[in-house]
């Protein structure tokens, strides 16, 4: 009887078939439960009728769809839907009816299906510059879309293509947008990469203490190249900011000077432009202002020294002193006239004291000519006093003297760090590093400067401890080694005054390998000996080399206050030394740019640590090396030792060197056997050499030769010298000089070039010498693995 009725009943379902009406229990369009369920529109039987399947557009990620009712089959029927209350999501969505009488239970369902048909939406950003501020940045993100939408999708799916833009040029990339459905838009935008990478190298190349006791300082970089388009140059009072723009510059430019530090601590970056985008920037560059202090103090005893003399100094320092302690560097001058006629010229005058006491005559600032490498270094941390040594002028010798007047202005310097005293009271009281103390000197002072550790090894001063030497141009008179001590020389190319180079013996004799301390020598093409004083005005370069091969004062003095700066910051500061004051690669193109040329500085480096091969010294030398094996030389025209002049006038070393001479008949080779040394300690492949004065280097401007290195199994890498380092033949002078520079192959730069050479036992170092380099001759020695 409840199937009857429900076939009685028409069917209200539209667009769905009418089932047939029998006694058979098959169901249409219906979910099959515990009690029959009727869709046919007709109530055949069940308890209800399901309204036909709907469709609909999408409105948004889920429809607001209101689904029909479904249809009693009699009376006294409830019927309830599962449709989803916050909508239809994409796709088919099925509705489950429910109706009951009280008694029995009956479902059906219809399916509702949401349709989209309307692609998404993407906006691509505008045409872009993106601009790679590291070249290890290999390839830039293109920039996201502007947005990408759809009615129906919340999320819409974007790819990329590319997924990355190339360094070089502009890319068109392409942006699709996917919705659910399956539907795509794209958009594409030109993106640009250009190169706008970080400065490198940044220094103070100088400062000066201005009129009105604000300090200029001048920094320093390496430019970064690529397609950067200037720099901007920021400073801050402290490292992490704020920082305000003071100033810049045109993308050849590698220097800025601030003319006036506006604080006390100067916080400098660099940062590379393209255009009006920023690039890289550098991390910031400390510089100091730099305060006056000076002393006068007559009638003083130095041991040592038979009358009283005078204690004088110029002193710059950072203002800051609360920031300290800082390291103490103490310059003396050399041997020059006290007494000055006019502006220029300065006659010799015995003293006792500071002072000219000639009439019609002034004193010769002498102390005064060292003052811009004091300013400099002042504004890289340091208290920096430049003394006068005017009483030890003009005397035979007194070399010990000075060394003794430079000891006891480091008591005194000691005395004012420990209490109060005059004439600084408490201004230096604590603020000074009496451990860390560096010596400069020139000519005569630098010999003086050199003798200075013997002395206190002799003689210490409690509580002082010097770390660093600086000689510029020394004269040797009493064969003087500083030992312990990190040491620098300066050896100008056509010093007209020490002419015989002197300091390259200081060098030599330091080269000891039980001797840990760095030794660094910088052999400066075109420089005289009196401008690296900007007080000492008669060009001795003249009496030696013609004026068209002279650098001239600015150059020389711009060298020597940004080397400095280089080889105290290396050896006294706690940061590492500068590549090129160990011999690596180039002088930096800004104090290139600061001296106003390029300059040919060509270094001798010595490292804390190295195992020594040969240095061609005693007997069986050159066949046999320091190691006890073998030496082998193959093809040369004419090999041996050389020792100061036994080979040529030229070569003034007092040290042993191979001699080296090939010709065109055949592949010359130096074979070091190195009986499986163990270099995995070490990083570096090092020797010193140059371009001998010889015919066979005529016209020669740069040596050019292989290097060679083999283990026990024969693996075997190398590299040409070129490569490496140049090696220029000579220089322009009346009487050239073989001034030995060192090379420094890098061992990892070896393993790269043959990954099997096996550092921990190395059979053999070569130098050859092919068929098509020609003929030539060399020197070689040094030969040591060093870090």
């Amino acid at each position: 009887m409840r199937r009857l009725l429900g076939c009685l009943l028409p069917g209200l379902a539209l667009g769905l078939a009418l089932g047939a009406c029998d006694d058979s229990p098959s169901f249409i369009a219906g979910t099959d439960t515990d009690t029959d369920s009727d869709t046919d529109g007709d109530c055949t039987e069940g308890l209800l009728d399901c309204p036909a399947d709907m469709g609909a557009e999408c409105s948004d990620p889920l429809t607001d769809l209101a689904v029909p009712e479904a249809t009693p089959c009699q009376d006294g029927v409830t019927i309830t839907n599962d449709a989803p209350a916050d909508g239809f999501p994409l796709g088919e969505t099925v509705v489950t009816y429910t109706a009951t009488d009280g008694v029995a239970t009956d479902t059906c369902t219809m399916t509702v299906t949401v349709v989209d048909t309307t692609p998404p939406q993407i906006e691509c950003a505008p045409d872009v510059v993106a601009v790679r501020t590291s070249p290890e940045d290999p390839a830039v993100a293109p920039p996201a879309p502007l947005s990408a939408t759809d009615a129906c999708d919340a999320e819409v799916d974007v790819t990329t293509s590319p997924a990355e833009v190339p360094a070089g040029g502009t890319t068109e990339v392409e942006y699709t947008a996917t919705d659910d459905a399956g539907l795509t838009a794209t958009c594409t935008t030109m993106v640009t990469v250009l190169d706008g990478f970080a400065v490198k190298g940044t220094r103070i190349l100088s400062a000066r203490l201005n009129d009105d006791d604000t300090t200029s300082v001048t920094i320093g970089w390496e430019p970064a190249g690529g397609d950067a388009t200037g720099y901007r140059i920021d400073v801050a009072p402290a490292p992490e900011g704020p920082f305000t723009l003071v100033g810049t510059t045109g993308v050849a430019a590698s220097y800025f000077t601030d003319e006036e530090m506006t604080d006390t601590h100067g916080y400098y970056r660099i940062v590379t432009m393209v255009g009006e985008v920023e690039g890289g920037m550098t991390e910031p560059l400390h510089a100091y202002a730099i305060a006056a202090a000076s002393y006068d103090l007559r009638n003083q005893s130095v041991p040592g020294v038979s009358f009283l003399t005078t204690l004088y100094g110029v002193a710059r320092h950072p203002v800051d002193l609360a920031a300290g302690p800082y390291p103490l560097i103490v310059m003396i001058h050399g041997n020059h006239g006290n007494c000055r006629w006019g502006a220029t010229t300065d006659y010799c005058e015995t003293t006792n004291d500071h002072d000219c006491h000639t009439s019609g005559m002034t004193t010769t600032p002498n102390a005064e000519g060292m003052l811009f490498q004091v300013e400099t270094l002042a504004a890289q941390g340091y208290v920096a006093v430049t003394i006068s040594g005017n009483a030890m002028n003009c005397r035979d010798d007194y070399i010990p003297q000075r060394t003794q007047l430079v000891i006891e202005h480091l008591r005194r310097w000691k005395g004012w760090n420990d209490a109060s005293a005059d004439p600084f009271g408490d201004l230096f009281v604590g603020a000074v590093d009496m451990n860390r103390v560096g010596l400069v000197g020139h000519s005569r002072g630098g010999d003086a400067v050199s003798s200075v550790p013997l002395a206190l090894e002799s003689t210490p001063v409690t509580g002082v401890t010097v770390a660093s030497i600086f000689a510029i141009a020394p004269t040797d008179y009493h064969a003087t080694t500083p030992v312990g001590t990190d040491y620098a020389v300066l050896l100008p190319a056509c010093d007209g005054d020490v002419s015989n180079l002197w300091g390259m013996d200081i060098y030599d004799r330091g080269l000891d390998p039980t001797d840990a301390a760095v030794r660094s020598q910088v052999f400066i093409i075109g420089a005289n000996h009196n401008f690296f004083s900007s007080e000492w005005y008669y060009n001795d370069g003249n009496d030696v080399c013609s004026s068209g091969d002279l650098i001239g004062g600015v150059a020389q003095r711009g060298m020597l206050e940004a080397t400095e700066g280089a080889w105290f910051n290396g050896t006294l500061g706690g940061g590492p030394l500068d590549p090129y004051c160990r011999a690596e690669g180039t002088t930096p193109t800004s104090i290139d740019a600061w001296a106003g040329m390029d300059l040919d500085l060509r270094w001798s480096y010595s490292a804390e640590d190295r195992t020594l091969v040969d240095e061609f010294e005693g007997a069986g030398t050159p066949n046999t090396n320091l190691l006890g094996n073998p030496n082998t030389f193959t093809g040369f025209s004419s090999y041996g030792r050389c020792y100061e002049t036994a080979c040529d006038s030229s070569f003034i070393h007092h040290k042993g060197a191979a001699y080296l001479t090939w010709d065109y008949s055949a592949t010359a080779s130096a074979a070091f056997d190195l009986g499986g040394l163990d270099a995995t300690g070490y990083a570096y492949l090092s020797f010193r050499t140059v371009s001998r004065n010889h015919s066979w280097n005529t016209g020669l401007a740069e040596q050019n030769f292989g290097v060679r290195l083999s283990d026990g199994d024969g693996d075997a890498a190398e590299i040409e010298v070129a490569d490496v380092q140049a090696i220029p033949h000579l220089y322009g002078a009346d009487d050239v000089r073989e001034v030995l520079q060192t090379v420094r192959v890098p061992l990892a730069e070896l393993v790269v070039l043959n990954p099997d050479l096996d550092l921990d036992a190395l059979d053999l170092f070569e130098l050859y010498f092919s068929v098509d380099a020609g003929r030539g001759a060399i020197l070689v020695t040094d030969i040591e693995l060093a870090d």
